[in-house]
């Protein structure tokens, strides 16, 4: 008996461990933030005539890094580049476009059955308009039904708890620091007119982060762009785990769920207005 209770208590006491360390490795993972930077860069110093769609391809350059927990993982993106992603942990590079390249076996020729082509049936144009006009009265009958969901009294309510949480998450994952600079032409000086008023009343919100200059006869995109920031997964989380569990968003949501048999014209009669504003 003395054996059977020292077994239980080590058992015990291992398991506690192991829960103690997925507690941990979960509040890692929401609480230590993941840092992104990105840049973008269309190098075009010279004005030119007409445009060209091959030069900015070849001139264009970007990039993008997330990193974690001081490096320990860090996911890299660059363009042109012969690996377009590149995952490393405790920097060592994990190979993951190597393994997304590796082909599928191909099986052996034998077992290959030649399926037979079916001869396609030719679909008049009246047939083609009818499905069209099925298919754009299903769109019509999904909004309908999704606005008197989101406009009823159940649905006003849900939208205000989902609204005030949704800004908080924005303003959270939202970059720390950004910049647009370069200089811009679009050769017609009316265009470049209304571009350069845009650019001001922008630039009256946007302070520093907007620096754009503009060539007035000629074509021209010499760009820069740069952002920074961090995002903390817990914040989203947080915010998005209350609304699992509110009353009137589950509500809304299991009204929703119905709208996919909307897109049939075919359907049932409609449902009663006050149960859907309810």
């Amino acid at each position: 008996m003395g054996v059977f209770l020292t077994i239980l208590k080590w058992l015990g006491i291992i398991l506690l461990i192991l829960l103690a360390l997925a507690l941990c490795i979960i509040l890692l993972i929401l609480l230590v933030p993941f840092r992104y930077k990105a840049a973008a860069q269309v190098s075009d110093p010279e004005s030119h005539s007409e445009i060209e769609l091959k030069m900015f391809k070849e001139r264009s350059r970007a990039s993008a890094e997330v990193s974690w927990f001081l490096g320990l993982l860090r996911v890299l993106a660059e363009y042109p580049s012969g690996d377009l992603v590149t995952v490393k942990v405790f920097g060592k590079d994990i190979g993951l476009m190597d393994k997304l390249r590796k082909p599928a076996q191909e099986e052996p020729e034998e077992e290959k059955e030649e399926k037979p082509q079916e001869e396609e049936e030719e679909v008049s144009t009246e047939e083609k308009i009818e499905k069209l006009i099925d298919k754009g009265e299903g769109i019509i009958n999904l909004a309908d039904y999704v606005y008197r969901v989101l406009t009823g009294s159940c649905g006003r309510r849900a939208w205000r708890k989902i609204e005030k949480r949704l800004l908080r998450i924005l303003a959270h994952v939202q970059p720390s620091s950004w910049e647009l600079d370069g200089t811009i032409g679009l050769s017609e000086p009316c265009l470049n007119g209304r571009l350069a008023g845009l650019m001001a009343i922008l630039m009256t919100f946007l302070d520093e982060h907007l620096v754009m200059d503009t060539e007035w006869d000629q074509y021209r995109c010499d760009l820069k762009a740069e952002l920074s920031g961090r995002l903390r997964l817990g914040v989203p989380v947080f915010q998005a785990v209350p609304l699992v569990f509110d009353k009137d968003c589950r509500k809304v949501y299991k009204k929703l769920r119905k709208a996919k048999s909307k897109l049939n014209t075919n359907r049932p009669a409609a449902e009663p207005a006050a149960e859907i504003q309810a």
